[in-house]
């Protein structure tokens, strides 16, 4: 009963702590979820917003669902993602159990203040959704119990492609430590149904991969967007992994307390590799996707840390297991619960540290704008956040016929470095006779320009 109450206070902390300024803006991707869900119907979202797109449909049709009940506001678009963030803290604890009960309970305790898991527990994305499959993926591994295997790892792959990596660690697992024909052959006819899927679906990937590679030719920048294989794209995994989305001013108190962490965190993961025998599953489950991420981002771009945080539970687990495993655990434990919660914290109280403030930048370019006056972007359409927040029709992709008819004229610098990075769209104004008269700054959205001819 006691083990069952403070199982039951985690999971309302984590709760509370991803309710905390869940009613920020939507940034660009949520507006695309936003966008898809209000205005394409079930069949629709499979049919002609996927091929455009570069995940499966699963969570946008989950969210369709949802916001047919729920409608459209910032914290109804993101509680599926809150609910998914907790079930996931949850699932950790189960895990935890098949190895011990001390690990049960860390894990538990630091995967609901975990930085990084609390920011995506809070965005209309499909992210806590894939972390949430993949944990569950892994618990019914460990369960052996094929049918529902079966069923999630389906699930898994409809919503999200770079989880599926989870299941090459399964195959290692059993080839090499469990060495069960049975099981082997169980496993792999738990995978028909998805190995099905893949070959309904795979027309579609094509198309997404047709349409991410002509952007990716068109911007060549975007690129750097998407996640190289670079030794500083692989070290800011680890570092936000630990950290979450917070920064500091200060580089050398920043590299400090990354060093730190660091120690904090290696501390126990050394105690957990000496005796990596009985947890070989948790260390396979977090290192193989990493590194063969990492390894296909030499031929496809996408080696970003937010699209593998489905192995961040796996570190936590980790470290609680070799906590448990110390002489002096306790004080471990201590060190990273106050650091998980002051990071965290952090993010949740400082708005600095939140997503781009489009509602209010849409609403401050809106009151100012008159009826000769128009927004255009160096972008190849409007952006969809403003287009969500919007309450006039006028923002448009950049076009010099357009401008030349307007007396004043709002841009945004918004992605410029990626599509105009010579900003030869502002050589143009000024070649028509516009000039810069104001300039605003909005987070994340960055500089708002004002140009007018006089």
């Amino acid at each position: 009963m006691k083990t069952k109450n403070s199982i039951l206070l985690i999971l309302f902390i984590a709760l509370l702590l991803r309710l905390v300024s869940v009613n920020q803006s939507l940034w660009m991707d949520e507006a695309i979820s936003a966008v898809v869900v209000k205005n394409y119907s079930l069949l629709e979202i499979i049919t002609r917003f996927a091929p455009a797109d570069t995940h499966p449909p699963l969570y946008y049709m989950m969210l369709r669902l949802w916001t047919l009940v729920f409608n459209y506001s910032e914290i109804s678009l993101r509680f599926p993602s809150v609910i998914f963030g907790v079930l996931t803290v949850f699932i950790v604890y189960k895990i935890g159990e098949k190895f011990s009960k001390k690990t049960a309970i860390y894990s538990t305790l630091l995967t609901s203040i975990a930085p990084l898991l609390i920011y995506y527990s809070q965005e209309a994305r499909m992210y806590s959704l894939s972390t949430l499959l993949t944990a569950m993926v892994v618990l019914i591994f460990l369960k052996k119990q094929w049918l529902t295997l079966s069923v999630l790892i389906l699930l898994l792959a409809m919503t999200d492609y770079l989880p599926l990596l989870v299941l090459l660690p399964f195959w290692i697992y059993l080839v090499s430590f469990e060495r069960n024909k049975k099981n082997i052959l169980k496993f792999i006819k738990a995978s028909i149904p998805t190995i099905i899927f893949i070959m309904f679906w795979f027309p579609t990937f094509l198309k997404q991969s047709l349409s991410t590679s002509s952007y990716l030719t068109r911007f060549p920048a975007w690129e750097k967007v998407l996640g190289t294989a670079s030794i500083k794209d692989l070290l800011l995994v680890w570092v936000k992994f630990i950290l979450g989305r917070i920064d500091f001013e200060n580089i050398n108190i920043y590299l400090l307390i990354i060093v730190m962490a660091t120690i904090v965190f290696c501390i126990p993961l050394y105690y957990s590799i000496i005796r990596y025998k009985k947890i070989a599953i948790l260390w396979l489950w977090l290192i193989m996707p990493v590194l063969l991420a990492f390894l296909g981002a030499f031929f496809i771009p996408g080696f970003s840390y937010f699209r593998l945080i489905f192995v961040l539970p796996a570190l936590y687990i980790l470290v609680s297991y070799g906590i448990s495993e110390m002489k002096y655990g306790k004080i471990f434990i201590i060190i990273i619960i106050f650091m998980n919660l002051s990071f965290s914290l952090i993010y949740l109280l400082n708005s600095k540290y939140w997503r781009e403030d489009w509602r209010n930048s849409v609403t401050f370019i809106e009151n100012r704008l008159k009826n000769d006056e128009v927004i255009l972007v160096s972008y190849p359409e409007p952006f969809t956040p403003y287009v969500w927040y919007s309450k006039k029709d006028s923002i448009y992709s950049f076009n010099t016929d357009l401008a030349v008819q307007k007396g004043g004229i709002f841009t945004l610098d918004y992605l410029m470095d990626l599509t105009d990075p010579n900003r030869e769209n502002y050589e143009k104004l000024e070649e028509i006779g516009f000039k810069n008269k104001e300039v605003y700054n909005f987070r994340g959205v960055g500089q708002i320009r004002y140009w007018t001819k006089n």
